[in-house]
């Protein structure tokens, strides 16, 4: 007789948020194709750029930035904000306040 159940295991934890992450080093990258494509909007010398309407959850503080960015994003770690702040930019939170 053999048994036709499932194998395996199921994971406790639940499953990852859905959504992307990207680095800074990546988003400098994004910035330079979107400029390319006439996609992103610039305000005096900031570019905006809205990386949740582009599906990205979560900003990471892999590499560098060295040009000032405004870029609106769910999540951000404290390091990719350090340097976006240092490199002229800012970090509008697109959560809304509890």
């Amino acid at each position: 007789m053999h048994y036709k159940g499932k194998k395996g295991f199921t994971p406790v934890s639940p499953a990852k948020a859905e959504g992307r992450t990207l680095n800074l080093m990546q988003l400098s990258g994004l910035i330079d194709r979107l400029t390319a494509e006439n996609k992103v909007e610039v305000t005096g010398e900031k570019i905006v750029v809205d990386l949740k309407q582009l599906g990205f959850r979560k900003l990471l503080g892999g590499g560098s930035i060295s040009r000032p960015v405004q870029v609106k994003i769910d999540q951000c770690s404290e390091a990719a904000a350090k340097k976006l702040k240092e490199a002229g930019g800012e970090l509008v939170s697109t959560v809304a306040a509890k």
